[in-house]
């Protein structure tokens, strides 16, 4: 079954990642930075007590390969949870471009090449109150590229412009519609109309040209507060333009104030404020004219959502008479109100943005400036004044106000942990038992990684080095590359690392250096495989590539090089082995092929251009890459190292793949499939006298020694190894939040023997593409973790509770892990404060039928903890969120199937617990989605999860669909015979179970009547087992409707269908065994194959099981029969009705005058339209004996006593007791 993976990033800070800042973004109390190396900085920002902002670092972004050029805040919630109502898009260099949860910087979509050119402006375009459907991507190119703001697939191409070209959204005041205008760089506007059709066509060709000298346009930016105002960037002018009619009116420009210095961008504030800033950060407020009588309502006043989003019912309506009513121009220039400058004249980027004040009673504007420096990258903020926020044209002798920035901060002054350079290059993870590091003095350290997850702060701070520690010294300069090999190809566990003395140098892990090569002749990058099936000769090999692109295979084997190819100018992109012809190709970014001669070592031949790309596209031959090893997201444990270009390590990143892990921890004593006997490592079992000392041994060093080398062969390695124990402990010790509770950290530390992590170590998610975002260390809030956001949350508290509810089959430990589960689960809101986020109810969807038993309870326990934990206005917010992707209310072209799925699951399960907080509108698309989701075959877990919520809340469902639809459908499932569709039939019975308990009627007359219908003998083989299964497992809802049950259940016996009878009969004899076994008030004859029941209407009913038929009916009985049986020779039958209080004695052979009698009583004659029917013979009984009791009290029973306590036995041919709970009575008969 397919599910959803849960990896979970962790990381090791050793230094602040730093880059120059290339662009910067501002939403909600978020500063987010975009930076040349790729990382994106997401800060918070706040105002202290004293009023002053202050920036605090939050969430790092991993995942851009290249600089980020373009930032923009949008919003788009992305888990429907109260304040995570944005999201963050950027892109880069490479034309990739991302979208990121602005609360954690979970990656959230990502597209690559994206953009054929650079990115420099991205901007959403929406219909009026609409969030935006589509994101402009536009920069040094002649096209614009149109994304699908949430899923960021390609929408449109725009090409066909001549030159570079800038764009923005605008409000159309003529055509009340949002248009484009357009700007190549000579300043040739346009405006063009953009249809939900995808189509693109020019309104207006020639708008005006925006005349600046001879600068490019650079940006388009349009006033959110004003009709068909636009700003646009130059180098040295900002031009105010407004455009009425398809035309470019009161043009006006700002020339820089020296020069030498450009404009970097805009921004407006309001209708009349418009502020500007130069490269060097100086910003100038200026006080701009308004064409529009009409104010707009300051709800469309939000700073950075550029363009296009004005609700249209704010707008007002402009008559064409208006554009002959506009003042001249010398009455519109604009007017320099306050400037902000700075005496620092190193580069800058700025913004201007509004924050609260700490109270929420006051906003103000500020600026802020980020300059990268020599000695890093600092910032400075700025209060812009009152002016800035006021409307109204300015006087014209109105005095300029002149103020300075302060003095700036550097970001490395606000990080919260004091670094000491550890000077680490490179780490590896080495077997998942070690972490070795390299550092720039060319030693190697192999650290236990129970030492390095809990303890590297003292490690990499201390002088000396433990003992469990091996320091490999070889390398002359820093280490640049270390490998581990696949030790199931190679048999024995290796090390392999490079360096910038251009040399490979193999290790064991006991610290012994086994070989050295020196080959190339600069410093060694990275590592890879060949593909071991190619070629003999290349099996146990390695091979190393070098900074001049030289590459040497190594065998493992030999310890020996066995071929070296020299540099070349351009980057190896392909290797593509012809190892029968005895050549190996190598392919270069140039377009150029070099073939090698294997046998020769020779450069036989060079081929370049379109013969070389031929030659790559050759399928015959086996075509491998030279890139840097990726994640392996199937091994439990991998880690890897952020380093900057200069080889400056920022992160150690550990990925933990938590299902694997528990796992490891379930199989850890279970032989794998085709594994050898005699396997090199002997893993103590976890289950063999089990105790917290044996499963958790920490040594002094901090390494566990759990396993012994017994051979060396290479042939003997096992296919699978499970993960060390201490890996297992110290896994989850850096998962603990540690200093919340003092009582559950002892319990930690002395019951389970867990260590507290390091400070310097965080949680972090793993989204798109692989994409990583981490939490900074917080050393002064241990808690800080819980109050970043709904998904950080729920991920965090999944991974804890999943692994400890692992160590449940433990024994000893049931009790302490069960305290953890309810601390994560239940307490911590409470521990953390108001600041907590509650758990995101739509991440732990996702795992509501996870195969992994441990991760599916766990993901459940924590729904129903968040769900009650949660403020019913966060509830309501979330359900509003979901409902618009429900599958009956939504368009699959809209949103994907996925998404839509999760709807229907997330809100199934909160309409199933509290249904009081779904309108009816709502409750009823979730039924009827849950019908299109029971019959989607597309994904097994959706079909489970919808079979359990239509059982699960069935009494909320029923009122709005065709609950018999719905039940026949279950039905289906529930006898599927096929084996793979055991799952799938286990959870519809169950469903069928949870019906029956909230409408009993419903549920077993519709079960009746499909066994009475069905045709097909498997069909019919279905049914019967399936009413079997509620004889055993759910008799007493049977109880009330058995009569009709068992006439289905004789009737499948029918001798005129002989097929039918022949297929069923065993099963049909099993069912009837049961009914008997189980209910009092059936009985069976095996002499005479007759069967009597006793209905709750106080009648009998005799069948012939030779003929299916009903025989006989005795009437008598007032009251329910409680309890029925046939004498030994059959010629009896005795009764009982503790409600009436009697027992019964029929004679079901009157002689001939009364079956006679019984035949003309059934009218066994005609059917009243003058044709003859065949009937069987049937015919009502008298009593020919009454005994009366009286047992009081003792008789009022229920249905679970009468089936359990209630019984007849013969104790002579004539003689039977009856037995009521303890008591007993004989009746000679």
């Amino acid at each position: 079954m397919a599910s959803s993976s849960l990896i979970v990033p962790l990381a090791f800070w050793v230094n602040l990642p730093t880059a120059p800042i290339t662009t910067v973004a501002y939403k909600e109390g978020h500063i987010v930075t975009g930076l040349e190396d790729g990382h994106i900085w997401i800060y918070r920002c706040i105002i202290d007590e004293q009023g002053a902002p202050q920036l605090q670092h939050k969430i790092l972004c991993l995942g851009h390969k290249s600089s980020i050029t373009a930032l923009t805040i949008i919003e788009g919630q992305t888990d429907g949870c109260a304040g995570n109502d944005y999201v963050l898009i950027s892109a880069s260099k490479d034309g990739d471009v991302n979208k990121w949860c602005l609360l954690d910087g979970r990656c959230l979509t990502s597209i690559s090449k994206a953009f054929c050119g650079i990115i420099k402006s991205l901007k959403p375009l929406a219909e009026y109150s609409q969030p935006a459907k589509f994101l402009l991507c536009s920069g040094f190119s002649n096209e614009i590229t149109i994304l699908n703001c949430t899923t960021l697939e390609l929408v449109r191409i725009w090409g066909g412009h001549n030159d570079w070209v800038a764009c923005t959204p605008f409000y159309d005041s003529d055509a009340r519609q949002i248009r484009l205008l357009t700007s190549n760089f000579n300043g040739i506007l346009k405006i063009w109309a953009f249809d939900e059709s995808n189509h693109i066509n020019k309104e207006y060709d020639n708008v005006g040209l925006l005349e600046a000298q001879g600068d490019k346009i650079l940006e388009l930016i349009s006033n959110p507060y004003d009709i068909g105002v636009i700003l646009a960037i130059t180098r040295s002018y900002a031009i105010t333009f407004t455009i009425r009619r398809g035309k470019m009116v009161n043009f006006q420009r700002i020339r820089t104030s020296k020069e030498g210095i450009y404009w970097a961008s805009g921004a407006f504030l309001s209708k009349n404020r418009m502020l500007l800033w130069n490269q060097m950060g100086n910003a100038y407020l200026y006080s701009i004219p308004s064409f529009t009588e009409k104010k707009i309502p300051t709800e469309n006043a939000h700073l950075h959502i550029k363009p296009g989003l004005i609700r249209r019912s704010s707008l007002p309506n402009l008559q064409k008479s208006n554009v002959e009513k506009m003042p001249n121009s010398a009455q519109l220039r604009p007017q320099l109100l306050e400037t902000v400058c700075s005496d620092n004249e190193s580069l800058a980027i700025t913004t201007v943005f509004a924050l609260s004040s700490i109270d929420g009673k006051a906003s103000n504007l500020y600026l802020i400036t980020f300059r990268n420096q020599i000695n890093g990258t600092s910032f400075a903020f700025k209060t812009l004044s009152p002016m800035a926020q006021e409307s109204g044209i300015c006087e014209n002798n109105y005095n300029v106000r002149e103020l300075k920035w302060p003095p700036e901060t550097y970001l490395s002054d606000i990080w919260q942990l004091n670094h000491k350079n550890d000077n680490i290059t490179v780490t590896t993870m080495v077997y998942d038992v070690y972490l070795a590091t390299g550092y720039e003095n060319g030693e190697i350290h192999l650290v236990p990684l129970s030492m390095a997850l809990t303890q590297s702060a003292e490690i990499q701070n201390s002088t000396s080095i433990p003992n469990s520690i091996h320091k490999l010294e070889g390398h002359i300069g820093k280490v640049t590359c270390l490998y581990t090999p696949n030790s199931q190809n190679f048999g024995h566990e290796y090390l392999l690392s490079g360096g910038e003395d251009c040399s490979v140098r193999i290790w064991n892990l006991e610290g012994k250096q086994l070989a050295s090569f020196k080959y190339h002749s600069q410093s060694v990058t990275h590592f890879f495989e060949p593909p071991s099936d190619e070629c003999q000769r290349l099996k146990r090999c390695v091979i190393s590539v070098a900074k001049d692109n030289s590459l040497a295979i190594i065998s493992l084997e030999g310890l020996s090089c066995l071929y070296v190819f020299g540099g070349y100018p351009y980057p190896l992109n392909k290797i593509q082995w012809r190892n029968s012809e005895g050549f190996i190709i190598l392919f270069y970014n140039d377009d150029t092929a070099h073939m090698w001669q294997t046998q020769t070592l020779e450069l036989y031949q060079k081929v370049t251009g379109s013969a070389a790309r031929d030659m790559l596209k050759d399928a015959s031959w086996r075509t491998s890459s030279v890139e840097q090893q990726e994640f392996v997201i199937n091994k439990t444990l991998t880690s890897v190292t952020d380093n900057s270009d200069g080889g400056k390590t920022f992160l150690q990143i550990f990925t933990i793949n938590i299902k694997q892990l528990i796992n490891d921890i379930y199989h850890y004593h279970v032989p794998q499939i085709g594994s050898k006997s005699n396997c090199t490592r002997t893993i103590e079992d976890f289950d063999e006298k089990p105790s917290v000392s044996k499963i958790f041994s920490w040594t002094t060093g901090g390494a566990l020694q759990s396993s012994s080398v017994t051979s060396t062969s290479p042939s003997i390695e096992p296919e699978t190894k499970a993960i060390d124990a201490s890996t297992v402990q110290v896994l989850i010790s850096t998962l603990m939040t540690w200093g919340i509770d003092s009582s559950l950290d002892k319990l930690c530390a002395e019951k389970l023997g867990l260590k507290k992590s390091s400070n310097r170590i965080t949680f972090g998610l793993r989204g798109a593409n692989g994409n990583m975002a981490f939490a900074v260390p917080s050393p002064n809030d241990s808690a800080a973790i819980w109050k970043i956001s709904q998904t950080m949350t729920a991920s965090l508290l999944l991974s804890i509770v999943g692994l400890t509810r692992s160590f449940l089959s433990m024994k000893g430990l049931e009790k302490y892990t069960s305290e953890l589960i309810t601390h994560y689960g239940s307490l911590l809101p409470e521990l953390v404060g108001k600041e907590y986020y509650h758990s995101s109810l739509a991440f732990h969807a996702k795992y509501f039928q996870d195969p992994l038993e441990d991760i599916r309870i766990s993901a459940r326990t924590l729904f129903s903890s968040a769900l009650n934990n949660m403020p019913s206005s966060e509830l309501t917010s979330i359900i509003d969120y979901w409902k618009q992707f429900l599958p009956a209310v939504a368009s699959p072209g809209i949103y994907n199937n996925q998404y839509m799925a999760r709807s229907t699951i997330l809100l199934g399960m909160i309409g199933a617990d509290y249904p009081n907080y779904l309108s009816q509108t709502v409750a009823r698309n979730i039924a009827l989605s849950l019908v299109l989701l029971l019959h989607d075959s597309s994904k097994l877990s959706h079909r489970l999860a919808a079979l359990e919520l239509c059982g699960r809340g069935f009494s909320t469902w029923e009122p709005h669909f065709d609950a018999v639809a719905v039940l026949k459908t279950l039905f289906t499932f529930a006898i599927e015979t096929d084996t793979n569709a055991a799952t799938i039939r286990a959870m519809a019975q169950k469903a069928i179970f949870q019906i029956s308990t909230v409408n009993t009627p419903l549920c077993i007359s519709t079960l009746t009547h499909d066994t009475n219908d069905s045709k097909k003998p498997t069909e019919k083989s279905g049914f019967l087992k399936l009413i079997s299964i509620f004889i055993r497992k759910r008799p007493i809802l049977l109880h009330s409707n058995l009569s009709g049950l068992v006439e289905a259940v004789v009737k499948s016996l029918d001798p005129n269908i002989p097929k039918m009878r022949d297929t069923v009969l065993q099963t049909t004899t099993s069912v009837l065994h049961d009914l008997v076994k189980t209910f009092p008030s059936v009985t069976f004859h095996g002499g005479s194959q007759k069967l009597a029941i006793g209905t709750l209407e106080g009648a009998s009913i005799i069948y012939d099981l030779r003929t299916a038929t009903r025989l006989h009916i005795l009437e008598g009985h007032t009251k329910s029969v409680t309890a029925i049986t046939f004498s030994g020779d059959g010629r009896l039958i005795v009764s009982c009705s503790l409600e009436e209080g009697t027992v019964r004695v029929w004679n079901p052979n009157p002689g001939l005058l009364g079956m006679i009698a019984g035949s003309l009583t059934n009218g066994n004659g005609g059917n009243g339209n003058g044709t003859s029917r065949k009937t069987p013979l049937l015919s009502s009984i008298r009593t020919s004996k009454t005994f009366a009791f009286n047992l009081g009290e003792d008789a009022r029973l229920s249905v679970a006593s009468i089936l359990e306590s209630v019984y007849f036995e013969w104790v002579a041919d004539r003689t039977v007791k009856l037995h009521v709970k303890d008591s007993i009575m004989s009746f000679n008969v």
